[in-house]
This record gives structure tokens, sequence and C-alpha cells, in this order.
């Protein structure tokens, strides 16, 4: 197994859901106005938002913006979705060596985003 072929199994592995207490940490930054995404040229990765209708967005980022993103009408909806994802399930593990694994919201990069506004738990 290369170590291509090994970040995907790990990615794959980790399927622990981030559950209700995650989602509504992420969903509490993501409405103070702060977006999680990447900004650069050509593919930037999966990204969240909300946007100015207060919908939520998730989807693939080009060029800094969304490209046809998920949206989700409301915060309820946003964190009950959140909450029965993991790192494994927004991997995109089967959308193409190019998209699997790359840039994509792994538990990780949500608990780096929420920093410092929420202490880590110890589960990481």
């Amino acid at each position: 197994m290369d170590e291509y072929e090994a970040a995907l199994h790990r990615l794959a592995s980790d399927t622990l859901v981030f559950g209700p207490v995650l989602a509504a940490q992420v969903t509490d930054k993501l409405e103070s106005g702060t977006e999680l995404r990447y900004g650069h040229r050509d593919y930037c990765g999966m990204g969240m938002a909300m946007n100015e209708n207060k919908e939520f967005l998730y989807g693939e980022i080009w060029d800094g913006a969304f490209s046809e993103p998920k949206i989700f009408p409301n915060r309820d909806l946003f964190v009950a979705w959140l909450a029965q994802q993991s790192t494994s399930s927004l991997a995109r593990l089967d959308d193409g060596d190019f998209f699997s694994g790359n840039q994509i919201i792994s538990r990780k990069r949500l608990l780096d985003f929420i920093a410092p506004d929420y202490p880590k738990p110890d589960l990481v």
C-alpha cells in the first residue's frame, strides 16, 4: 500500500460521527459570519458557510466561490445533517482520485475551525 492509499484508508476508517455538540459549535461559528473554506485558484476543496438568507451551504469551492452547494434552509436541518456525518462520509472517497481526500471537511478541520471559541474535546 503506497502513501496515498494509506491516507485514503485512514480517512475511510474514521467513521465516528461528528455528533450534535460539534455540529452546533460549527454552526455557531458559521452564524458569526466566519466561513470554512480555502480561497485560491482553481479547486479549493469543500467548504461551509451561511449566506445572506440565513441558509447554510456545503459544497465545492472553485476559485474561492461555491459551485452549486447543497443548501440547508435553516440551522436545525444543517446541524442534524452535520451531526450524522464523519470524516469518512465527507472524504469524497467515491468521487475519483483527484477529489478523494482532497481538501475535504474532516473532524480535525472542524475542530481547527471552531478553536479557540471552544476547547477541543478529549476525543479528537
